[in-house]
């Protein structure tokens, strides 16, 4: 083991709030012009937002930003759902209500009847609630988009009462939310929508100097291994599939752990390149918040497509038997349904964007449907859901 390089591993972690945001003053600026009336006057109107941009973009770090400034400022309170935890409306209801401190029975009421106790809660006590719903795309995924309408609409229900005592902030990644809503949804939505743009090679770099001086001991690392990092992630011409923040982070810490463990001084430029080898495109904690059958098709389908170095693809058919292997080997009962597999694979290329199909063609018996993993590692992938997956077995 070499000198200290990290002196604060928790700054280049997913969960860091750094004490000021880079580069998102305009998206900052435009939820107060949004929600700024009704955190002076709480209860005034039924304000809402949906905060749209990719993986990395700063939407998280910004609502919360906007939370930490709004109870400063206002008695309204702020409740931050992350749904990659809670992942169906009932859950999601469930846990507002329990950040509340509102005794809600586990079991025999739905979301929406929990939903009026909240609601309630909030009338006979004057209390006021901004609600983010963040990743909401879980909900519509495993709820329904019906479900989340139901939430969007709910004053519909109550017309003619003008205290509105909770408000709505929705992240999501893409457009895709505004398609599945009905439009009833969407009219109540409006054109309250604040777009994330993919971070720039520029402004990927201001992030990192940020996250080196608060995680990294002076005099280990230089702006040129930044810069390098930047050049990597950051977005430029018509690469706008890069600029996500979390990777490059991912990245300086693993190249500054790289160097620590290797005994250098300072981070080199051969840290990094290790470092970018090894980092998956897709985040460990969006890993993390597959359940677990999902991690185990995965790893099928990873597995699968390692066996054959020299195909690009797999068959459906081939990581079905993969994973069945797979639960076999965990001692576990493959309970999930050709259906559910199915389903998990559509979860897999919309919502996680990990991997790719396209139907079979000539040269085939019969028609399937064919996966790949075009961007990552396989052996990577492989590395962190086997970790993944036995951690979750270990603790259960």
């Amino acid at each position: 083991m070499g000198d200290l390089i990290i002196k604060n591993a928790a700054a280049l972690t997913p969960d860091y709030i750094p004490p000021r945001l880079i580069d998102r003053e305009e998206q900052m600026n435009m939820l107060n012009m949004m929600f700024g009336d009704y955190l002076k006057s709480p209860g005034s109107f039924y304000a809402r937002a949906l905060l749209i941009g990719g993986t990395g973009t700063g939407k998280t770090i910004t609502s919360i930003k906007f939370g930490e400034y709004a109870s400063r400022n206002s008695t309204v309170r702020f409740i931050h759902v992350p749904c990659w935890t809670h992942r169906t409306m009932h859950s999601a209801v469930r846990f507002i209500g329990e950040s509340l401190k509102i005794s809600i029975p586990r079991r025999g009421f739905s979301s929406e009847e929990i939903l009026e106790i909240i609601y309630d809660h909030l009338k006979d006590n004057g209390i006021y609630i901004v609600v983010v719903l963040d990743d909401v795309f879980h909900i519509v995924n495993n709820s329904g988009a019906d479900a989340l309408g139901t939430l969007i609409r709910f004053y519909d229900e109550h017309i003619g009462e003008h205290d509105y005592h909770f408000s709505l902030i929705l992240i999501d990644r893409d457009d895709s939310l505004l398609v599945k809503l009905d439009a009833g949804a969407k009219s109540t939505l409006g054109n309250n929508i604040i777009r994330f743009p993919p971070y720039t090679k520029d402004q990927i770099y201001e992030i990192l100097r940020d996250r080196a001086q608060a995680a990294l001991m002076p005099g280990t690392y230089n702006d040129e291994v930044l810069e390098m990092i930047a050049d990597v992630t950051g977005a430029s011409g018509g690469n706008e599939g890069r600029g996500n923040a979390k990777q490059a982070i991912e990245i300086l810490w693993k190249s500054a752990l790289t160097a620590q463990q290797r005994g250098s001084r300072r981070i080199l430029p051969e840290h990094v390149r290790y470092a970018v080898k090894n980092t998956l495109v897709i985040h460990v904690g969006e890993l993390r918040g597959m359940d677990l059958h999902e991690k185990l098709f995965l790893l099928a389908i990873v597995n699968a497509l390692r066996r054959k170095r020299d195909s690009a693809y797999v068959t459906f058919g081939e990581a079905e038997d993969e994973y069945i292997m797979i639960c076999e080997k965990y001692g576990l009962r493959s309970r999930r349904s050709h259906g559910q597999l199915w389903h998990y694979l559509k979860d897999m290329e919309n919502t996680w964007r990990i991997i790719e199909t396209r139907p079979s063609g000539k040269g085939m018996r019969g028609r399937t449907t064919l996966i790949s993993i075009p961007y990552e590692s396989l052996d990577v992938l492989a590395q962190e859901l086997t970790r993944l997956v036995e951690f979750e077995l270990a603790v259960r």
